[in-house]
C-alpha cells in the first residue's frame, strides 16, 4: 500500500503519465451559424488523458489501462449525436464522459480544431482546448 502512495505522489503535475489520441478527424455539424448546422464539417480532435500507468506497465494487461479504441469510439459517437452550437460544449461533454467511464483517469485535456470554419481569411484552423479534472 505504501508503494502505491509513493507512485501516486510521483505522478502529480507535469510528471503524470498520459494517454494521447492525436488529431482524430471527425465530421459533424456543430456551430452557431445556420450553414454550420446544415452541412457537415471536419473537426480535428486531440485527447490527452492524465493517468497513473504504472500498474499497466507492470502487468501488461489492457484491463489496467484505458483502451484508446474505446475513447476513440466515444469521441466519434458524441460527435455523431452532437446537437450543440459550440465546440466548447462538445469538448466538455467528451471530457466528462471519459472521466465518468474510466475511473483511473485523473484529468482530461481535449483540443477541438475546425480547419474549415466559415471565416473569410487564410488559416490552418481555429479551435479550443479545455481541461477537466476528476472531482472538478
Amino acid at each position: 500500500m505504501q508503494e502505491s502512495r509513493r507512485w501516486r505522489i510521483s505522478y502529480v503535475g507535469e510528471q503524470m503519465d498520459r494517454i494521447k489520441l492525436n488529431r482524430i478527424e471527425l465530421t459533424g455539424s456543430i456551430g452557431a451559424l445556420d450553414v454550420e448546422k446544415t452541412s457537415s464539417q471536419r473537426y480535428w480532435v486531440s485527447i490527452e488523458i492524465r493517468v497513473d500507468l504504472s500498474v499497466a506497465g507492470k502487468s501488461d494487461r489492457l484491463e489496467d489501462t484505458i483502451d484508446y479504441a474505446d475513447v476513440f469510439a466515444m469521441s466519434e459517437s458524441l460527435m455523431r449525436e452532437s446537437n450543440c452550437d459550440l465546440i466548447e460544449t462538445y469538448a466538455d461533454r467528451l471530457a466528462r464522459a471519459v472521466l465518468e467511464r474510466h475511473e483511473i483517469a485523473i484529468e482530461v485535456v481535449i483540443e477541438v480544431l475546425k480547419p474549415d470554419a466559415p471565416i473569410d481569411g487564410n488559416f490552418e484552423s481555429v479551435g479550443i482546448e479545455i481541461t477537466r479534472t476528476r472531482g472538478g
